[in-house]
């Protein structure tokens, strides 16, 4: 574990080192979708794109939202004034820790050049979380690397157009091919029909689909087994109880939050849906942990106030300081504002660090990435370890599609132009703890 000097360092060397990017906010579900709705499914896919002054938009299945602002950093080089931070040892694992004597480090940062290289070039620093795939499969239809399952498997979407899912594919990088996992139906009289968030145990994948039904508001809720099946659809709702913002699996059930909050429960094998105890204004991030604020692009200033272990009810308070705005948090990690500025800190407070946010790839739940990285720019920081992944990329964008939970893959083109025969993908499941 690096000091936190050290990872102030490598983030705010790596984020003034950063080319100027724009994030696109992308698309939405439909433009008639208004409110709530309309902000939850914003952008489809977060696109970091670099391309002179223009601008790159794109729509993909599989998400319920992507991209936010990107806080513009000056282009030119400054002093930079001296930064206080305080350290306070690692939190214990239980809910509350007892208050540790603080140590006070100095760090001042010297200017660099603008067009210094920054970070360490990604097949240097994790080699084996990074490989090729091929960018369509058998059926032509282009993939949309999802999430990872594990270290060696990542989850694909493949549909014929870029709006419509056909089928939910495995890429298998132990043995360089990919397998059908299950074909995406679609319900009759399930009008826009829009698959969007998608998440796995390992064992299962669940998904929604949304859409409208006699003129309302309709979301199906599937799951099928990764060895491979039939999709089933677990339930149907429509109206209010359609504003879904969050799913995942506990194993033996589909589990979903609500945009107004509450976490309800479908068992695969049959049952009605109930409301998870306890559970009143609070928002999935991955099973079994769920927050107290949700989607930032509604609940923009809103500072998520504690993080609930839902399986054995555990309440872990976070720390919010004067002047903070839209934290959002992790087990560990929580990423916010304050001044302007994006930060990470830890959730007792400690590991405080502001960095010049360009192109936080983050949606409307931008929690760290498995409680650890943060991706922004063509850069990936590594808060457990202070380094900093650089991604040089040929062509004009790196995505990462914005789930329930943040994903746990990156991928861009292996050449340059819109539309690549190969995809390069960052698998960051399959990063060591201590690299």
């Amino acid at each position: 574990m690096r000091t936190e000097n050290e990872l102030s360092g490598a983030l705010r060397d790596a984020a003034n080192q950063a080319p100027d990017l724009d994030l696109i906010a992308g698309v939405g579900e439909r433009r008639r979708r208004r409110t709530r709705r309309r902000a939850q499914l914003l952008a489809a896919v977060a696109v970091v794109a670099v391309v002179s002054t223009s601008t790159v938009v794109t729509r993909g299945t599989f998400s319920s939202g992507g991209g936010e602002e990107a806080a513009a950093a000056s282009t030119t080089t400054r002093p930079q004034p001296e930064k206080t931070i305080t350290l306070t040892p690692r939190p214990r694992t239980e809910a509350t820790a007892t208050p540790q004597p603080k140590k006070t480090i100095t760090v001042t940062p010297s200017p660099r050049p603008q067009t210094q290289a920054t970070g360490t070039p990604v097949e240097k620093l994790w080699p084996q979380a990074l490989f090729q795939m091929p960018a369509k499969n058998a059926d032509g239809w282009p993939y949309q690397p999802i999430i990872a399952i594990n270290a060696t498997e990542v989850l694909l979407g493949a549909g014929p157009s870029p709006e419509k899912a056909g089928k939910i594919e495995v890429y298998d990088t132990k043995i360089g091919k990919s397998r059908v996992v299950t074909e995406i139906p679609t319900t009759p009289g399930l009008k826009q029909p829009f698959q969007a968030a998608v998440s796995t145990d390992g064992t299962n994948v669940v998904w929604y689909t949304s859409g409208r039904k006699d003129g309302a508001l309709a979301g199906e809720l599937w799951w099928a087994p990764l060895a491979g099946g039939k999709a089933k659809r677990a339930v149907t709702l429509t109206g209010a109880a359609a504003d879904i913002d969050a799913v995942g699996t506990d194993g033996k059930s589909i589990v979903w939050s609500m945009g107004k909050g509450g976490v309800y429960r479908k068992s695969f094998t049959g049952g009605a849906p109930h409301r998870v105890p306890e559970t009143d204004g609070l928002h999935l991030i991955r099973w079994p942990w769920a927050g107290d604020a949700g989607n930032v692009f509604i609940e923009a200033d809103r500072n998520q106030s504690k993080i609930v272990n839902l399986a054995d009810g555990t309440v872990t308070k976070t720390v919010i300081k004067d002047g903070m705005k839209g934290l959002r948090c992790g087990r560990v990690w929580c990423r916010g504002r304050q001044g302007g500025t994006a930060f990470v800190q830890r959730l007792n407070g400690t590991g405080f660090v502001k960095i010049p946010d360009r192109g936080f790839i983050g949606g409307p739940r931008p929690y760290p990435v498995l409680d650890r990285f943060l991706p922004s720019g063509e850069n990936v920081f590594d808060l457990n370890t202070g380094k900093v992944a650089r991604i040089k990329r040929p062509g004009v964008w790196i995505r990462i599609n914005s789930l329930s939970e943040p994903s746990t893959v990156l991928y861009w083109g292996t050449t340059t132009g819109v539309n690549p025969d190969k995809y390069w993908v960052l698998n960051l499941a399959a990063v060591p703890p201590a690299q």
